[in-house]
């Protein structure tokens, strides 16, 4: 190439021609390619090598001796001739650092040339020529267009940062979205999604004029298997239950996880009137019993899980309720009817349940202050033998609320279990028996029939790990002996770990602390488990006693049944709710163990009991006789 073919006004041409080219794309990529294709036929070229330093991440090529230049794109496809392969032109990597507009290094290599420009802050661009005839002087004239190569390049990573921001912003938006309307655990749409979207269904169905309905399902003694199996368990449990219900699905209708093992169905049109609507509903609901009664395989486990299903229809009358909060909360309340029905079954919504958990949560409020405001007392119910003589006493808790009045136990004592006040009440029991029973002992000193208080133990606080323990401590801290209490059960206690039971007793037992099975008779476990428990007295529940005389034959027959058993097991009998003379008499007939019901005593003050055995011990002194 002759030097007059480079005139100014021709180069002046080339210069243009490859500054137009810089500003051909947005995409990196893209504008290189266009740059070095013009370079190329401008220049006579025989590749163009860009090469990005450290700082720009593109997926640039690992170089070797660079200072920190990793190759990045060339014309033509030559990586095994890369110029940076040859140690003159890696040393001019090194000598064109720190980058500034007038940068420029040419190496000769055999019959190439190369011309080494820095590209400011963003790499190098490197011009390969076959020939040496291309003039020095007119490499040096390249360096503007070097320099735009360069703003381009850094307007086009700026560019790509950006969108690549924008991309990343857009894919976090999305997941957060789906985190915050998707269960993690099950994949099932959450509570947040539930709540949404039954807002738009309860429009939709007062705009077109028809019915939806909520299901409302909870596992059956999901606790359970959470606390016997492990949580992990639990958790495989869960998605497969969350699997079935979904796969059990009508076509357009949804499922939700609200938290713990509570899953909700949204009906999606169930019908033009109320009937029609309940009927739908109900066919949904029994399809879902069904489904569950089949075992779910967990590992190695093969468990069986119920539901209880609460069933709520809208819009309802009531214009005020057709939000979603009040139908998740009415579906809620029918759902613990479902419960209360005996589990593994379903309930529809009725308004009176709302006023019976309305009035359930008030008591559950007031209850958990009862215990600081000196709220609860304990009467006694003196227990006699054959002879009237009394030989014990139950302690039972009582509870009047300033503003409620007198509460009955059947009230409060269900509520107490079915929350986490138990615990707290039966602790404050305990202590406030062993109280009044130290007191007792030393007041009626003398006294030779009386031998001990009973203390009702709930099935929460036998479960509790330090439960023996922590009895013991009890006594001690009150100065008494083990022979000064009973404890009395309910077989609630022990259907749920009968081996756990029994070693619990075992160790009352050592420690000298003997209790009563009460209630016999009433729980379906009562035989399977009598022989393998070591108690020594049980008590016949009162339901069989009460009014006896009027009671059928097949009802005495099992009493008698009953009274025979124990005589053979060698187990004392306490006869509950002995009320007329004639049961009094039939009982000491059959030569029992001790008595005790309203014919005798009704439950009375601790102040009302200590007078009572320092007076007399006999049934004929029975005043004063204080209502529980």
């Amino acid at each position: 190439m002759e030097d007059n073919q480079f005139n100014n006004i021709k180069f002046a041409g080339i210069q243009n021609a490859l500054l137009l080219a810089t500003g051909t794309s947005q995409d990196l990529d893209e504008m290189l390619q266009s740059f070095m294709i013009a370079a190329v036929e401008q220049l006579r070229l025989n590749n163009v090598h860009v090469y990005l330093l450290d700082a720009i991440n593109v997926g640039t090529v690992s170089t070797s001796d660079t200072s920190g230049f990793h190759y990045y794109l060339s014309y033509a496809d030559s990586h095994s001739q890369l110029p940076h392969i040859h140690h003159k032109v890696a040393t001019s990597f090194r000598n064109i650092q720190p980058c500034d507009d007038n940068t420029l290094e040419i190496v000769e290599i055999d019959d190439l040339q190369y011309f080494v420009y820095c590209l400011n802050n963003i790499g190098a661009i490197v011009l390969e020529f076959r020939h040496r005839d291309f003039p020095v002087i007119m490499a040096s004239r390249l360096t503007p267009v070097m320099h735009q190569l360069a703003l381009a390049c850094s307007t086009c990573l700026t560019i790509g940062k950006l969108e690549n921001q924008i991309r990343l912003n857009k894919e976090l938006e999305k997941t957060y979205e789906q985190q915050a309307n998707q269960d993690p655990l099950t994949k099932l749409p959450n509570r947040r999604a539930f709540r949404y979207n039954l807002y738009q269904e309860i429009a939709n169905s007062k705009r077109y004029n028809h019915y939806g309905a909520v299901l409302y399902i909870d596992l059956d003694h999901f606790k359970n298997i959470n606390d016997s199996l492990g949580h992990s368990v639990g958790d495989m449990l869960l998605t497969k239950v969350a699997d079935r219900l979904t796969n059990d699905a009508r076509v357009g209708d949804d499922v939700y996880r609200l938290g713990g093992d509570e899953f909700v169905y949204i009906l999606r049109n169930v019908g033009d009137t109320e009937a029609a609507a309940m009927s739908t509903s109900q066919s949904v609901a029994r399809r879902l019993l069904d489904s569950m009664a089949d075992p779910l395989q967990v590992g190695q486990y093969t468990l069986h899980v119920t539901p209880s299903i609460g069933v709520t229809i809208f819009p309802s009358g009531n214009t005020e309720e057709n939000d979603s909060e009040n139908v998740l909360k009415h579906a809620d309340t029918a759902m613990y009817k479902a419960k209360s029905d005996g589990r593994n079954t379903f309930a529809f919504y009725d308004p009176e349940m709302q006023v019976s958990a309305s009035k359930r949560l008030i008591l559950e409020d007031y209850l958990r202050k009862a215990i600081n405001n000196n709220e609860l007392h304990l009467v006694y119910q003196p227990i006699v033998n054959a002879n009237e003589e009394i030989i014990a006493a139950e302690s039972l808790v009582r509870w009047r609320n300033p503003a409620l009045g007198y509460v009955s136990p059947a009230e409060f004592i269900s509520i107490a279990e079915e929350s986490n006040l138990m615990l707290d009440v039966s602790v404050w029991i305990l202590n406030s028996a062993c109280a009044f029973t130290r007191r007792l002992k030393y007041e009626i000193a003398n006294h030779s029939a009386f031998q001990y208080i009973t203390i009702n133990i709930s099935p929460k606080q036998f479960k509790q790990q330090d439960f023996v323990s922590g009895l013991i401590d009890v006594l001690k801290a009150h100065d008494l002996s083990p022979n000064d209490i009973r404890l009395e059960f309910t077989e609630n206690i022990l259907i749920d770990n009968i081996e756990n039971t029994v070693l619990k007793m075992e160790e009352l037992l050592a420690s000298g602390i003997k209790f009563i099975l009460d209630d016999f008779g009433t729980g379906y476990s009562s035989l399977s488990y009598l022989h393998k428990l070591p108690i020594r007295t049980i008590k016949i529940d009162q339901s069989f006693v009460t009014g006896f005389k009027y009671k059928s034959y097949a009802n005495k027959a099992i009493v008698d049944a009953i009274i025979a058993m124990a005589n053979r097991m060698d187990l004392r009998c306490v006869i509950e709710g002995v009320e007329t003379k004639d049961d009094a008499d039939y009982f000491i007939s059959k030569d029992i163990y001790a008595m005790q019901g309203y014919y005798y005593y009704r439950p009375i003050s601790g102040n009302g009991l200590i007078d009572l055995l320092k007076h007399d011990n006999k049934r004929a002194v029975r005043e004063p006789l204080i209502k529980s």
